[in-house]
């Protein structure tokens, strides 16, 4: 039996967010491309946050994830989509949240430094508690939380992680151009924090993520 798998699935949006845990108790990285873009609410957020009417326009879906955090837009052509899911097992770090989350976040620096020499002593993987603010707590690429990766001190990798009795399932998300943290134009009028917009978020070209994401697995069981 291999000690992972990795797989890719095209589907919706709604369909990639639904539990679905691999067939085989081992570790598994599943590329999740959706056929058509979405703005997912994270488990906590209503649509009340969102310009329903604006999103319409676009043509977007709309969907919830079962994982906490703030508002992300999936579209294919502008990030790529990882699930890491993790079997638990005694005496693990799949024991913890936040062991986990570090686990996937430094798997991640390593196989992106790899790709890419350029990115050498530039990525760093969070270490503190989730970060706070009006913007933070709206939106997923505005905020920090542990093991989320920076590169030259902005985010690059998001995640969030959803658990049941036998599995960890980290959802990541990297850029592959370069793009905005959500667009502010979609969310309702009300909720638009009277301040400055969310800071500049980081991007690698897909070539390099898409080596990195092929490195994943072998990086996570050395982890």
């Amino acid at each position: 039996m291999s000690e992972y798998a990795v797989a890719e699935v095209w589907s919706p949006a709604e369909s990639l967010h639904a539990w679905d845990p691999p067939s085989e108790s081992i570790l598994t990285v599943r590329r999740c491309r959706p056929t058509a873009p979405a703005v997912v609410l994270g488990s906590r957020q209503d649509e009340s946050l969102i310009d329903l009417r604006a999103i319409g326009q676009t043509g977007m879906g709309l969907v919830r994830r079962k994982s906490g955090g703030g508002l992300v837009l999936v579209d294919d052509t502008l990030a790529i989509w990882v699930d890491v899911w993790i079997p638990h097992r005694p005496g693990t770090v799949t024991v913890d949240v936040r062991a986990s989350m570090d686990l996937v976040g430094r798997a991640w620096a390593t196989v992106l430094g790899a790709a890419d020499d350029n990115l050498a002593g530039r990525l760093e993987v969070h270490a503190g508690g989730v970060t706070h603010g009006a913007w933070a707590e709206l939106v997923c690429f505005a905020g920090l939380g542990p093991g989320e990766v920076l590169l030259d001190g902005r985010k690059l990798v998001g995640m969030s992680q959803r658990r049941s009795r036998d599995w960890s399932r980290v959802q990541c998300q990297v850029h592959t151009v370069d793009s905005v943290a959500f667009p502010i134009d979609l969310l309702s009028t009300a909720v638009r924090p009277d301040i400055a917009g969310p800071a500049a978020i980081a991007w690698l070209p897909r070539v390099t993520v898409e080596s990195a994401v092929g490195a994943l697995p072998a990086a996570l069981l050395a982890g």
